[in-house]
């Protein structure tokens, strides 16, 4: 049964206050990389959206978010989202995500946008596959070195998640009979092949299922599949590909690229 949860607003110091031992929770981030409160009450008090899910009173998730503009659209920016580990999975981060969503419709958004680490398939699934995202842009090193339990070890490469609030995509079933140009074999071994013209329908990337036990066993392994990751997402989208779905199945994961 999933549990009870109230999701509301965020605005009072002592409110933001309680997202520090969530974010180091989540993340086993060291002081200097916590968003402080003081930012935080910065967004809510300028127009922008703190939401937290509360247990029994107790904060158990929380996503932020403010308003950004590229160009001449303007579209929130949710900055951070995170549920506390004990209980993820359980539809906590759904919840906060369209609760997002029906915040920032009410103001007049039609999108939001966010980063995400395309190595982490959890991630990937969700913004796909219950979302509905599509991406088009991939940042190498977007954050620089990190040093937080999740992302130490690897560059911080990115996805931008680009969410249509006002038009639902519901991404297509992502099939492993596409041209693979980066697939791990039954060995374990992944091998990427770029094709001298890219000129299919669609391709697939293959991402480690768990990047985070890979890099445990085998970090150099890990920092050349996202080197790898890295030269195929930038190939295809510079081609004029899109991200517009993901899959995982029979213990693989992988991107589904799609012409825009």
């Amino acid at each position: 049964m999933n549990p009870a949860i109230t999701i509301r607003e965020l605005r009072s110091m002592s409110e933001l206050s309680t997202t520090i031992g969530l974010q180091k929770a989540v993340w086993r981030m060291t002081d200097i990389e916590v968003a402080s409160p003081h930012t935080l009450k910065a967004i809510a008090h300028t127009g922008g959206c703190v939401l937290g899910a509360e247990l029994d009173g107790r904060l158990v998730g929380f996503c932020t978010g403010f308003a950004a503009r590229r160009n001449e659209q303007l579209f929130l920016w949710s900055h951070m989202a995170a549920v506390l580990p004990g209980l993820q999975g359980q539809g906590i981060g759904h919840r906060l995500k369209l609760a997002q969503r029906d915040w920032a419709l009410a103001r007049g958004y039609n999108v939001i946008a966010w980063t995400f680490d395309p190595l982490q398939s959890g991630n990937a699934n969700f913004n796909f596959n219950r979302l509905g995202i599509t991406a088009r842009r991939y940042e190498v090193n977007h954050y620089g070195a990190m040093q937080d339990g999740i992302n130490a070890g690897l560059a911080s490469d990115r996805l931008e998640a680009h969410w249509q609030l006002d038009a639902p995509r519901h991404n297509p079933l992502a099939s492993d009979e596409l041209p693979m140009l980066l697939r791990c074999n039954e060995a374990r071994n992944w091998r990427c092949e770029l094709p001298p013209a890219l000129d299919a329908p669609g391709y697939g990337i293959e991402i480690p299922l768990d990047i985070g036990a890979l890099k445990k066993a085998d970090i150099t392994q890990a920092q050349q599949w996202q080197l790898a990751v890295r030269s195929s997402m930038l190939a295809l989208l510079e081609a004029g590909y899109v991200v517009s779905g993901f899959a995982r199945e029979d213990g693989r994961a992988w991107y589904v690229l799609t012409r825009a």
